[in-house]
């Protein structure tokens, strides 16, 4: 099961992903700075991903879409600190283009958003699922 919602999360993370690097990487291409480029693309890719992983990806998770919408903006928004924090220092060491820190600060951030969202976000509500979160 783990391998099939790996491969789903894969899916729809790949096209949210590729939602925010379109976007992102248009905004950079008209003069938009990286920094004010990324959160924009974040909330688009967001509205995608989450109405991926809850109808796609995790789907036999049974879980409440109240629940998961906030435990997975939770994940999200993490997962975006993360993300602006790793672009951030990439783009002000100098050392690497815009566009391939957008592209780096995104998937590294996309590898822990997919073992929270498994093992806590799109779990259903339960005593014994509230204080799990990474097994």
């Amino acid at each position: 099961m783990i391998f099939r919602q790996f491969l789903r999360f894969g899916l729809v993370g790949a096209l949210a992903t590729l939602v925010h690097m379109l976007i992102g990487v248009t905004l950079i291409h008209s003069g938009w700075p990286a920094l004010a480029a990324n959160p924009v693309s974040f909330v688009i890719a967001f509205v995608v991903s989450f109405m991926g992983h809850y109808g796609f990806s995790f789907s036999d998770q049974e879980a409440d879409i109240v629940t998961s919408l906030k435990r997975f903006s939770i994940v999200a928004c993490g997962g975006f600190i993360a993300n602006e924090a790793l672009l951030a220092v990439l783009v002000w060491s100098g050392g690497v283009p815009q566009i391939l820190a957008l592209v780096f600060s995104t998937g590294t951030a996309a590898v822990g958003t997919f073992f929270a969202s498994r093992n806590w976000a799109f779990q259903k509500s339960s005593k014994e699922h509230e204080t799990r979160f990474f097994q």
